[in-house]
């Protein structure tokens, strides 16, 4: 056989798979369900390495998932068509394969037009014909937009660029340019002129996304994906780019649902924990909140508190700094704000207990059985092999231990990137079998994770568990929320920031967030910050953090002289926390992202003119400030729908101008046709709640709507112990009729009311 010229053949058939061979390779076609289909590619007798990443039955498993299993999966028996030159499947929504077993070339086309295609004539590195690696060419088209990968930086649209697909702790990145960042998540959705389509690459190795930037004069315009895996298995999702995702997103497992207090302002800073009397400011940080009138949910507890001298030791209580921290965990539990403490997979060399772990094994080693031994902050250090069951449970024990038996709930899993490079170093790996660490970082990275969150729900079994994790693939969404890292403090990257937010959320990621004010570099402008807080009031993490080159900690009230404004945007975010919860559970139960950008929802090109704005779920929809010194923007009002603003009612498909200065509330824009709850009590230090639901009604015609509330922090609502109000509404010239009734268990009597600017008459029926 020569290269570059490979004849497949049928090996096994069933209705929902098909096998194919030649010589050594092995390519599988499965079918997942009517609109998405996995190929794998591999030679004979190669070991692949588990997923952790595809599970859709949400079970844990220390030992991840085979990758060619169908467990879980709808599978579909789509219509073939086989001959000995096309081979062709009919999918739903008149989506068609046609596979040439010629060098195993794939072309997927709706509606009879070519969607996308593997480059011919070879896509796949059969017999090291690209050179060692597994790659996999296809197509590319003009003006096509792509979207995901993650928390990768720059515009939206990531077509013509190329990415590395692995993590790294980028302290002070440049959100428009940097790669990689934290996140590892080889999926995206691509839109052409044809229609969209998505692809997942289902690997844990690092790998290199190629979306135009390589050009190469023997072949047609193409994009490719390069990775060390010694096998190729992908996804290919079709639909909408919603529908994609929501695939996407359903594939991997559901996102966990977090409590309600993690929603509200989470505070946060170096200072604070880097200072010699540490509980001391922490005390001072309440009595300023109190002051400044500033309700709090939560204080991420900085790796201060774990330091000896200059280094930080995980699991460590700094009794100095912190003389009592069982009453200092106590204290602030008591005024509604939960601690959220660091926690890092990595000790250091002179760790107290880095002697009884290496003693153990628990450490990622050396092919001899010593300890792996690497950089990590401010000396050097071993990375705990999560892989290890041992290591697995002496994690747990030690969250247990050292922090929820102090009556801490959550965890801050920090640093976890697994700077683990070295081809010699070694994890205990699956059922047995050692892998080099290096091939799965972002699975050491998931268990890590996975640890904490056992550790919290085994030690408080009604509460469902808030952790956040700066790093890790897909997986991670099962346990966790995120956030964007070590961001920058400057406008720009307060720009850039945005759109990795956005992409997040275009990857599965739906409960993120920023350090608002930057986390690195000078102390914000007065403009700066307030305009981060303007953007931060509509995300699901709204949390201050820094560390200052002057050493100063970027709180509320950094600049007395603004305080006002902040506490006005304090005051707007708890206004819209009952809709936000429910945006969260429609996240969690529904794959409805809480943030996204516009075109998401809406076929209307001209919204990618415009992508200084942002969806809040369904209803609302937000145009920022994003540069220094302005205050005039024009945004644009997708078309397909009307908004209010205010008590006008704009049409959709027009341009709207606005002026937000950036101590000013934020201004936003409501759709027609959806009822939103607001909380209208007072905002405060400890505010009551007083939950309005305000009809925005329709010119004519009818609608739906739904609002869900629990007790915030348990999982009764899995039970059904909760409120799920259902309304339908019907809009005439003269009225607007409202009926609803409610499916939980716990009772709500809406007080509805009709928006201002509106004079029909409201009609409530129940």
């Amino acid at each position: 056989m020569s290269k570059f010229k490979h004849r497949f053949k049928i090996a096994e058939q069933a209705d929902s798979c098909l096998v194919y061979t030649c010589d050594e390779n092995t390519a599988q076609i499965d079918f997942v369900s009517k609109s998405c289909v996995r190929i794998a590619i591999y030679k004979n007798k190669a070991e692949m390495l588990p997923t952790f990443s595809v599970n859709p039955n949400n079970e844990f498993s220390a030992n991840g998932r085979n990758r060619l299993s169908t467990d879980g999966f709808e599978l579909y028996s789509p219509e073939k068509n086989i001959s000995s030159s096309i081979h062709t499947f009919a999918l739903a929504d008149n989506i068609k394969i046609k596979l040439s077993p010629d060098n195993f070339i794939l072309k997927y086309y709706q509606n009879d037009s070519l969607l996308f295609s593997d480059r011919a004539p070879l896509a796949y590195n059969f017999e090291h014909e690209f050179g060692s690696e597994t790659y996999h060419y296809i197509s590319r088209t003009e003006n096509e937009r792509i979207f995901g990968l993650g928390d990768k930086g720059g515009e939206l649209n990531k077509a013509g660029r190329a990415f590395r697909i692995e993590t790294t702790d980028c302290m002070g990145y440049d959100a428009s340019e940097s790669d990689p960042l934290y996140k590892h998540i080889p999926f995206y959705i691509c839109e052409n002129t044809v229609g969209c389509y998505g692809i997942f690459y289902d690997t844990s190795d690092t790998s290199y996304m190629d979306f135009g930037k390589e050009i190469n004069n023997y072949y047609p315009p193409y994009k490719y994906f390069k990775t060390n895996d010694n096998c190729l298995v992908y996804y290919v999702f079709f639909g909408t780019k919603l529908s994609i995702l929501q695939q996407f997103a359903g594939l991997c497992g559901k996102q966990a649902f977090p409590p309600k207090w993690s929603f509200d302002y989470c505070a946060s800073t170096m200072a604070y924990t880097d200072a010699p009397e540490s509980q001391k400011r922490m005390y001072e940080f309440i009595s300023k909140l109190k002051e400044c009138n500033l309700s709090c949910g939560g204080f991420y507890l900085s790796s201060g508190y774990t330091s000896i001298g200059n280094q930080r030791y995980v699991f460590n209580w700094n009794k100095e700094k912190f003389p009592d921290a069982e009453k200092f965990i106590s204290d602030f539990s008591d005024k509604g704000i939960e601690i959220i403490p660091n926690i890092k997979p990595a000790f250091l060399d002179n760790h107290p207990m880095y002697k009884e772990i290496a003693d153990k094994a628990l450490f990622v080693k050396n092919p001899d059985g010593t300890p792996f031994v690497t950089e990590f902050w401010d000396g050097l250090g071993s990375y705990l092999d999560f892989t290890n069951p041992k290591a697995f449970a002496f994690w747990k024990e030690k969250v247990k231990e050292t922090l929820l038996d102090y009556g801490i709930t959550a965890t801050w899993n920090d640093n976890n990137e697994f700077d683990v490079k070295d081809c010699d170093a070694l994890a205990a790996g699956f059922n047995g079998s050692e892998v080099q660490a290096s091939r799965i970082r972002p699975i050491l990275t998931y268990l890590m994770v996975a640890a904490s969150y056992q550790a919290q729900t085994e030690n408080n079994p009604k509460l469902r568990p808030f952790l956040s994790t700066r790093s890790g693939g897909i997986a991670v969404r099962r346990y966790a929320q995120t956030w964007s890292g070590d961001n920058r403090t400057a406008f720009p990257d307060l720009r850039y920031c945005h759109y990795i937010g956005l992409t997040m959320s275009l990857s599965g990621l739906y409960f993120y967030g920023h350090d608002l004010g930057g986390f690195h570099g000078e102390m914000p402008s007065r403009e700066l910050l307030l305009r981060w807080l303007q953007h931060g009031i509509f995300e699901p993490r709204l949390t201050i953090h820094s560390w200052n080159s002057d050493g100063s900690a970027t709180m509320p009230w950094s600049y007395p002289d603004i305080l006002d404004s902040v506490h006005s945007l304090f005051a707007q975010r708890k206004q819209l926390l009952p809709y936000i919860y429910n945006c969260a559970y429609n996240a969690a139960e529904r794959e409805i992202p809480m943030n996204a950008p516009p075109f998401l929802y809406y076929d209307d090109e001209e919204l990618y003119a415009y992508p200084d704005t942002m969806m809040l779920g369904r209803d609302i929809l937000i145009a920022f400030v994003f540069d220094e010194g302005r205050e005039k923007i024009c945004t644009y009002l997708p078309k397909g729908d009307d908004w209010y603003m205010g008590d006008k009612l704009l049409e959709g498909g027009r341009i709207a101008e606005l002026t937000i200065p950036s101590d000013a509330e934020m201004p936003y824009f409501i759709r027609s046709g959806c009822i939103l709850p607001t909380d209208e009590a007072p905002y405060g230090f400890k505010p009551d709640e007083k939950i309005v639901f305000t009809v925005y009604p329709l010119k004519n015609g009818s609608f739906e709507s739904e609002f869900f509330c629990d007790n915030g922090n348990s999982f009764e609502y899995l039970k059904n112990n909760c409120t799920h109000l259902k309304f339908k509404v019907h809009c005439d010239e003269s009225t607007v009729s409202v009926a609803f009734e409610n499916t939980g268990n716990t009772i709500l009597e809406p007080d509805i009311r009709l928006c201002s600017g509106d004079t029909r008459k409201l009609i409530i029926k129940q």
